[in-house]
C-alpha cells in the first residue's frame, strides 16, 4: 500500500534523475504495465496510453524521469514534483502533485499580514 510517508520517502530518496535514462528500471514497464496502459518508448520520451493524450502526463521526458519503482499492485514513475502511478492489473492511473510548502518566512509573513488585515476591519464600523 502507498501512503503519504511512502510518497514524501519516494521524494526524498529519488529527489534527482540518473545520469542517464539506461540507469532507469524501465523493464518494469514492459513486465508489467505494456498490455495495461499502452507504454511506448522512443529515444526521448515515454508515452502512456492509458493516460487521456491532453494530459501533461501522457508524454513523460526521460530525462525528467528520477526513477521507476515497483510496488505490489502499482508501478511509481517518479518525477521532480509529481508520482504517476500505474495500476499493474488494471488500466487505473492515480497522479500525486506535491505543492511546494512556502518557506518559514513566507508563512510567518503571510500570517503577520493576515493579523494586520483582521485588525485593521475590526476598528471600521459595521
Amino acid at each position: 500500500m502507498v501512503t503519504k510517508k511512502v510518497i514524501e520517502s519516494l521524494y526524498r530518496q529519488f529527489n534527482r534523475p540518473p545520469q542517464s535514462a539506461d540507469e532507469l528500471n524501465i523493464g518494469l514497464l514492459f513486465d508489467y504495465a505494456l498490455e495495461n496502459h499502452g507504454i511506448v518508448i522512443d529515444e526521448n520520451d515515454l508515452y502512456i496510453g492509458s493516460v487521456d493524450p491532453k494530459s501533461p502526463f501522457s508524454v513523460l521526458p526521460l530525462n525528467r524521469i528520477h526513477e521507476i519503482v515497483e510496488f505490489d499492485d502499482v508501478l511509481a514513475i517518479v518525477l521532480h514534483s509529481s508520482i504517476v502511478f500505474l495500476n499493474k492489473n488494471n488500466s487505473d492511473v492515480n497522479i500525486h502533485i506535491r505543492l511546494e510548502r512556502p518557506s518559514a518566512w513566507e508563512r510567518l509573513k503571510s500570517r503577520l499580514l493576515h493579523r494586520d488585515e483582521e485588525m485593521l476591519f475590526a476598528d471600521e464600523p459595521v
